[in-house]
C-alpha cells in the first residue's frame, strides 16, 4: 500500500527552481533514504511532503487521499480539515531537535497529545513513558533540554514524533548537528525503527547508514532524482556522478 504519493513536483524560491519535476512514492514498511550534495532540494522535498512548504505544482496524496491537486499548472490544497486529518498520518524529526526549552522532557512529548489530539493526560503520559523506556530515556523524563546531550535531545525529539503514533516518519539530516558519537547514538535507534517496520523517509548525509538501513536509496542533485534503487544497484551504479559523491562521503560503517 502506497503511503505517499508526489507527483510532478515543483517549488521555486524568488525565481530559483529548487525541485524540478520529481515525482517519489514511499510503500508502507519502506525505509527511502534520500541524498545528494548540498543544494539539491533534499530538505525543500520533505518540506513540501510534509506540509511546511506548499509546492508551486504537483499532487500530494497520502494513503491515496489528496491534500494537494494539480489543476491548470497550479497546486490547490484540501481544505484545512482535511489537511489537519493527514498531518496525522506522518511526523517530522528536525536536524536542530526543536524542543520547548522551558518544557520538561516529559511535557515536551505529551503536550500535543493533550491539546491538539485531545488525548486523556494519563494515556497520553503513559504512551511518553513507554517510549522514553524504548529509547533509553526513562530517567530524563522530568529533565529540561539543556540538561540533555545532543544525542539524547534528538531522541526525544523522535519519541515525541513516535508518540502522535504516524503511519509514515520523516527524519531531516537528523545526526548533522551530532558529534560523530552521537551520531551512532541516534542512528542505531533510527535502525531499530526499520527492523520494526516502521515506514520512514530520512534526508541523510551519512552514506553507510543508508545502504544497511535502506529499502530504497534516491540520489538527489540540481532539483530532480539523478538515480534510485536499492542500496546495492545504487552502491554498485556505473554512473560516474553517483560513485564520485557516494565514494566522497563512505567511510567505515558507524553501526556495530
Amino acid at each position: 500500500m502506497k503511503l505517499l504519493e508526489m507527483n510532478h513536483v515543483k517549488k521555486q524560491f524568488n525565481g530559483l527552481e529548487v525541485i524540478r519535476d520529481i515525482s517519489l512514492s514511499v510503500e508502507e514498511g519502506e525505509v527511502v533514504s534520500i541524498i545528494g550534495p548540498s543544494g539539491s532540494g533534499k530538505s525543500t522535498l520533505l518540506r513540501c511532503a510534509t506540509m511546511l512548504e506548499r509546492m508551486d505544482s504537483g499532487e500530494l496524496i497520502y494513503l491515496g487521499e489528496y491534500a494537494a491537486r494539480d489543476r491548470d499548472g497550479k497546486c490547490v490544497y484540501a481544505p484545512k480539515a482535511e489537511l489537519k486529518k493527514m498531518h496525522r498520518y506522518f511526523g517530522l524529526v528536525f536536524q536542530s531537535f526543536h524542543l520547548f526549552p522551558h518544557y520538561s522532557v516529559l511535557k515536551n512529548i505529551t503536550d500535543s497529545l493533550i491539546c491538539v489530539d485531545k488525548l486523556p493526560k494519563q494515556e497520553a503520559v503513559e504512551r511518553a513513558e513507554r517510549l522514553l523506556a524504548q529509547l533509553g530515556l526513562a530517567d530524563k523524563r522530568d529533565a529540561y533540554p539543556y540538561q540533555l546531550s545532543g544525542g539524547q535531545q534528538q531522541r526525544v525529539s523522535i519519541a515525541r514524533a513516535l508518540a502522535k503514533q504516524p503511519r509514515l516518519l520523516f527524519f531531516d539530516e537528523p545526526t548533522s548537528a551530532l558529534d560523530p558519537e552521537l551520531t551512532v547514538e541516534v542512528l542505531k535507534v533510527i535502525k531499530e525503527l526499520a527492523k520494526e517496520h516502521m515506514t520512514m523517509v530520512i534526508v541523510t548525509h551519512e552514506m553507510q547508514f543508508a545502504r544497511e538501513v535502506s529499502d530504497r536509496i534516491v540520489f538527489m542533485e540540481e532539483g530532480v532524482i539523478k538515480e534510485q534503487g536499492t542500496p546495492e544497484q545504487l552502491f554498485g551504479t556505473e554512473n560516474e556522478r553517483v560513485r564520485e559523491f557516494i565514494g566522497h562521503l563512505s567511510g567505515g560503517s558507524l553501526l556495530t
